[in-house]
């Protein structure tokens, strides 16, 4: 959605499809406002285990005298005396905010599988009867349960160190093997003791995944006014799409919004660059209304002061993963879809926009009330207003704005002076991957990438083809992908009429439900959005 460059690579943007649908948030940092509840939950938990443990060491010593026999090894007293200590130590910092919450979420990680070891300690510090099945379970396996439940973090790093804990039992065991010379337990019985902790640790990972995505929804919620975020459809570098419903409306849209934690997480100007790039791409897109770009509902700003803006829902597939999924597109159907995209682009150029990345990913083939192939082009996050020459400079020092395999070459050198003509050649470069399933320039890496763009010829698409291509289309498309912007058509419209003069053929209604209803039905979980909601429950059968 919003890749920001590294220093490294020219690029400030990733090809990241919005359809993917798959828990992206899950592999990134999270939102401050889980991690504020999280590390709320860990001062609790911290300051229950320093008074529990301290009441249930007097209470079981006052009961059962020879429970003290277990505190009279050094190591096991110190243990828990490191416990409580830790325990108060971690409260103190909250109170105090003597460090970030964050920070603090990962030394409750070792806290976790400090007081893992501590219980472990305890209980493999009295000999363990070797005839005798094993009837109960290790209050580790029910400490990982607790703190999988109540603290929620990134799914791998809870199975890290639930497994980590889990694997505390066994090492605790075998240390008192070695300081108390107790007799080994045969490998059922050991095999009985552990299996639960480990058992546990893995269904930590799967309440982790659940709660990240349950507690990031319902904070966003709780933000976004009169929306509720039902499911998140992409992520991006700084950006997030969901499907939304409406409170009172039966409308269902996608919102957009900034990645607060990654956002925060960058620094510098970052932070603030996103948000006015956020702004102006809402601007942009609420300046247009062809029925070709995505319509824009809403504008708003989030309770923690984040910008989102609200979208149509589009039911659809982007051309990338009609091609990934499908293959190569006949050359009808290219023209169809480009024509169109033209008529957005045309809209867009006379007002001075400037898209600048026009890529596959950019562009949804729609079914749109009883018309099918309607062309769709969104994310204007990198959009340029070229008739304001005052406008804000959002493009980080040393960088380009665009995806290496579509950008134009005034781009990838990084020049000041752009017109549609750029979105042109992003426009050519789509082109030929639809009709050829490839990109223009394939090379190893993003720079060379762009560079091919700057010095490389392009062969014509119908040599990389394995559909036939008229040759009237490929003068087109080469004349797009021209160096010089002046070489190029000169406008999205002049393109248009050049697309439907080249001989392609007709690529009806008829051809196109064809294609829906064979390859992309309504319940394909390919598409974008599927707009059939679940029956309420008094009339399922």
């Amino acid at each position: 959605m919003m890749n920001e460059a590294s220093s490294e690579e020219p690029v400030v943007r990733a090809d990241t499809p919005w359809e993917v649908q798959s828990d992206t948030l899950l592999g990134q940092t999270l939102a401050p406002q889980v991690v504020e509840h999280a590390v709320g939950r860990l001062c609790w938990i911290c300051l229950l285990c320093a008074i529990l443990a301290t009441l249930s060491i007097l209470f079981q010593s006052w009961i059962q005298p020879e429970f003290v026999d277990v505190f009279r090894h050094p190591a096991v007293s110190v243990t828990w005396a490191l416990v409580i200590l830790v325990s108060l130590a971690l409260g103190l910092i909250r109170h105090f905010r003597l460090l970030p919450p964050a920070k603090l979420l990962n030394l409750g990680l070792g806290f976790e599988v400090l007081v893992a070891f501590a219980i472990a300690f305890s209980e493999t510090s009295l000999p363990l009867d070797l005839d005798a099945p094993v009837l109960g379970i290790s209050k580790v396996a029910l400490w990982i349960a607790a703190v999988g439940f109540l603290i929620p973090n990134r799914p791998w790093v809870k199975l890290t160190t639930a497994l980590v804990s889990a694997s505390m039992w066994p090492a605790a065991y075998y240390l008192n093997l070695q300081l108390y010379g107790f007799d080994p337990l045969p490998a059922n019985r050991l095999i009985a003791w552990v299996h639960v902790p480990y058992l546990m640790a893995l269904v930590t990972y799967a309440l982790a995944r659940r709660m990240v995505v349950m507690e990031s929804a319902a904070e966003r919620a709780r933000a976004l006014g009169s929306y509720n975020l039902v499911s998140l459809i992409g992520s991006g570098g700084m950006g997030e799409v969901w499907r939304a419903e409406h409170r009172m409306l039966a409308r269902d849209a996608a919102i957009k919004l900034i990645r607060e934690d990654l956002v925060a997480g960058r620094g510098g100007p970052w932070s603030d660059i996103t948000r006015r790039r956020f702004k102006r791409e809402a601007q942009a897109i609420a300046s247009l209304g062809s029925p070709h770009t995505v319509y824009l509902f809403d504008f708003g700003v989030a309770q923690n002061g984040s910008f989102y803006y609200v979208m149509e829902l589009l039911d659809g597939i982007s051309l990338q993963l009609m091609v990934d999924r499908f293959g190569p597109q006949p050359a009808p159907r290219v023209v169809h879809l480009l024509g169109q995209v033209c008529e957005s682009l045309e809209e867009a150029h006379r007002r001075g926009l400037v898209h600048r990345d026009i890529k596959p990913s950019n562009i949804f083939a729609c079914s749109v009330g009883i018309e099918y192939d309607f062309a769709k082009v969104l994310d204007f996050g990198l959009v340029k207003n070229v008739a304001h020459r005052d406008a804000l400079h959002l493009t980080t020092e040393g960088t380009s704005a665009g995806t290496p395999a579509y950008m134009a070459p005034e781009i990838a050198l990084g020049e000041e002076a752009l017109d549609g003509r750029s979105d042109l050649y992003g426009l050519g470069c789509v082109a030929y991957f639809l009709l050829t399933g490839s990109p223009v320039f394939e090379e190893k890496t993003a720079t060379a990438t762009a560079l091919a763009h700057v010095q490389k010829t392009p062969l014509p698409p119908s040599l990389r083809s394995e559909l036939p291509v008229p040759g009237a289309l490929d003068r087109i498309i080469l004349r797009c992908l021209e160096k010089k912007p002046e070489n190029r058509p000169g406008s999205a419209l002049e393109l248009r009429r050049a697309l439907e003069e080249c001989g392609a053929g007709a690529w009806s209604q008829e051809r196109a439900a064809e294609w829906w209803d064979t390859y992309l039905p309504a319940s394909s979980a390919h598409r974008a959005a599927r707009r059939a909601r679940p029956a309420p429950p008094d009339s399922q059968t």
